[in-house]
């Protein structure tokens, strides 16, 4: 285990998020999500307003979709065991709850994540712009009515909140905007900013509270910033690294989410801000000078569906042992494979990993985390 290090999970059909790394010898897992439409494919999957509100319903989904993924992949069993599985918090509104809280009212569908309605803010509504009372907005009120549910059905109050990041909730809130604001109204700019940060750390921590009165404890955080290569080195330092610095200043563990992007150019301020416990990127990026940056991190490759579908076992072997060299110990993603995906490409990729680390296709599947 990496002192300090988090690692990523994703529940199935989900977002991406963290928790605390556990002690484990593998120096390789590779995490697997599908998008809902193959999960609606093979049972009937309806991830609409009852999915992300309702926490008892919610895990006997999870359980659902784990008994499917080990139908498909009996090898494999990426679903693991599917009744240990407990309720939690995790996936609940998935990336829309920070703008939520400033208006942006949640959209449900069927086979799709929940998204903002994007009411972006107008200049003037961007330079007014106040934090939100995050303890008595609805959506909030929700989450506690959730974890109120799930205390008295589990005891325990496990899960994670997708809380996005300081650049990702300035892009939903103010849309192409924030980017032109960096360059012709730079004030503005840091007043969406900051505001966005104060939100997101007022927030988690209200929730981390409610959670760690049930003995649940989080010191760690993962910002994202999946919109970063929308803008330059030095408008991310000049916008950004200030505000990843205040969250990474406010709890003991910090990772940055960078998205499958190429991190290169902004791997040095990365590195600038703390001995991060997480980092992920795309494979296009320069692995072994991230590697020497990082050499304590939680280093995770991101592999978009068109990385791997398609592609013979030996062209992802061929990709996977330069990985393999490069970084040594990592993790890997793969990320929405769609409902058309055969199940023999997935096998083959696990199998292209076991070839390129020296170990069997089954030491890679992570056990599944929930709550």
């Amino acid at each position: 285990m990496i002192p300090g290090g988090i690692s990523p999970y994703i529940p199935f059909a989900s977002a991406l998020v963290w928790n605390r790394a556990q002690a484990d010898d593998s120096p390789v897992k590779v995490h697997v999500s599908f998008s809902p439409d193959w999960f609606a494919s093979r049972m009937g999957l309806d991830l609409g307003e009852r999915w992300h509100r309702d926490p008892i319903h919610r895990r006997e989904s999870f359980v659902g979709m784990a008994k499917a993924l080990n139908a498909e992949f009996p090898r494999l069993r990426l679903g693991g065991e599917p009744e240990e599985i407990r309720g939690g918090l995790s996936q609940a509104y998935t990336c829309a709850p920070v703008a939520a809280l400033f208006g942006q009212e949640v959209r449900f569908g069927s086979v799709s994540w929940p998204e903002n309605e994007r009411r972006q803010l107008d200049d003037a509504a961007a330079e007014a712009l106040e934090e939100p009372d995050v303890e008595a907005h609805p959506l909030y009120a929700d989450i506690i009515r959730q974890a109120d549910i799930v205390e008295r059905e589990w005891g325990a109050v496990e899960g994670e909140l997708n809380y996005q990041g300081v650049l990702n909730t300035a892009f939903r809130l103010r849309g192409e905007g924030i980017f032109t604001d960096m360059a012709a109204a730079p004030e503005r700019a840091h007043r969406v900013l900051g505001v966005a940060t104060r939100t997101t750390m007022r927030f988690a921590d209200a929730v981390y509270a409610r959670q760690a009165r049930s003995g649940v404890r989080k010191d760690y955080f993962v910002t994202s910033n999946c919109v970063v290569n929308m803008i330059s080195e030095a408008h991310y330092r000049e916008f950004v690294l200030p505000y990843d610095r205040m969250l990474s200043d406010h709890w003991p563990y910090f990772g940055i989410h960078n998205c499958g992007w190429t991190v290169d150019a902004y791997a040095e301020a990365y590195a600038e801000i703390r001995e991060l416990g997480y980092l992920d990127f795309g494979v296009r990026s320069d692995l072994r000078r991230l590697r020497k940056l990082f050499p304590r991190t939680v280093l995770t490759l991101i592999l978009n569906p068109d990385d791997v579908v398609g592609k013979s076992h030996a062209e992802m072997g061929r990709l996977l042992r330069g990985v393999a060299d490069a970084l040594d110990s990592c993790r890997i993603i793969v990320g929405s494979l769609d409902g058309t995906t055969p199940a023999e490409t997935v096998d083959s990729f696990f199998d292209a990993v076991a070839e390129a680390w020296g170990c069997s296709a089954e030491q890679l599947v992570p056990q599944p985390h929930f709550g």
